[in-house]
């Protein structure tokens, strides 16, 4: 796959490094990144919080539906994290391919049947697994693209986070040979997460800035523990 080298979502690992728990991750230590650990504590509404539901919470719509996305995540990110820690076995990458290819799929037929999913349908914890099932659709470049402008709308609606918006958007560009906006992709495998020289990563980090995301410098420090995590 054309993008497979680039950052995969790792939810449970790298939430789990700011001390977050989508899903069923367990915390571990905020201090093995304090930059965006204090990050967090200071913008408690960012889009690094957990995209769980909560108490209180009106009953999603279609729970059907949030259970398909909840299945077919979980068997996104068990396969995933099988692979990643054997990332030279094609048997595991091959299993990573089809699981890929039946979620494209899935989706696009949901997309064409009923949208991409709202929050009054699925919750914000359904719209987010419904970008992660989009965000490793690099089978289908375009459809990515084509839903940079609904993502933008979730954001809007308070129904995606900022930090989803961010990955696709550099996800698009990087397809098309441009360079990144917010510089959240790296060469997961080669596990280079080396900074860009001074004034791009001054621009970068003002992108970021702009979309409400913590400078740069602490994602990329959140990125490398998840990586670690992952072996």
């Amino acid at each position: 796959m054309r993008h497979r080298k680039y950052t995969p979502v790792l939810a449970l690992a790298a939430a789990s490094i700011l001390g977050r728990t989508p899903l069923s991750a367990g915390p571990q230590p905020a201090e093995e990144c304090p930059g965006a650990a204090a990050w967090v504590v200071e913008h408690p509404d960012s889009s690094y919080t957990s995209h769980a539901q909560p108490d209180g919470t009106p009953e999603v719509k279609e729970s059907a539906l949030l259970g398909e996305l909840k299945v077919r995540v979980e068997k996104d990110q068990s396969a995933r994290k099988r692979w990643l820690a054997e990332q030279g076995n094609e048997e595991l990458a091959s299993a990573v391919d089809s699981i890929d290819t039946e979620n494209v799929a899935w989706l696009r037929k949901l997309i064409s049947e009923k949208g991409f999913p709202t929050a009054a349908q699925v919750g914000e914890e359904g719209v987010h697994l419904a970008w992660i099932l989009l965000q490793h659709a690099d089978q289908d470049p375009k459809l990515q693209t084509d839903l940079l402008p609904t993502l933008q709308q979730r954001l809007s609606a308070g129904e995606l986070p900022a930090n989803d918006l961010a990955r696709t958007t550099d996800r698009v560009l990087l397809a098309s040979g441009k360079p990144q906006k917010y510089g959240t992709q790296f060469d997961w495998f080669a596990g280079d997460f080396s900074l860009p020289e001074p004034s791009e990563l001054a621009k970068l980090d003002a992108s970021r800035a702009q979309l409400g995301l913590m400078p740069l410098a602490d994602y990329v420090c959140t990125l490398r523990k998840a990586r670690s995590a992952a072996k």
